[in-house]
C-alpha cells in the first residue's frame, strides 16, 4: 500500500526513558539505510509529535531509521538525549 499513499506510524508511544526525563520533547530523523543506501529522503518525522511518516514509492525490504530524541529539562531535571532504531519492513 506504499506504492499508492504514504503509511504514519507512532513513534513517540514505542520509545521510552529509562531515566526521568521533563520538558520539551523533540523528535528529528537522524538517518534511514537499507544495506549501505541511504533513503532518508522516503521517511519523514513530525518533530512535536514523534509520527514516523514512510513516504510512498518506496521498495520492498527492511529498512533501519534512527530517530534521535531531546527532552530539553527544566530546573529539576537534566536533558536527556537517546536515539532508537526502528525497523520498518515493506512487503
Amino acid at each position: 500500500t506504499i506504492k499508492k499513499k504514504a503509511k504514519k506510524y507512532k513513534v513517540s508511544k514505542t520509545i521510552k526513558f529509562k531515566k526521568k526525563g521533563e520538558g520539551n520533547i523533540t523528535y528529528s530523523l537522524s538517518s534511514a539505510k537499507k544495506g549501505k543506501k541511504n533513503y532518508k529522503k522516503y521517511f519523514k518525522i513530525d518533530k512535536k509529535t514523534g509520527k514516523l511518516t514512510v513516504k510512498k514509492g518506496l521498495k520492498k525490504g527492511a529498512y533501519k531509521v534512527k530517530v534521535k530524541i531531546k527532552a530539553a529539562g527544566d530546573s529539576n531535571y537534566n536533558s536527556l538525549n537517546k536515539t532508537a532504531t526502528v525497523n520498518i519492513v515493506v512487503k
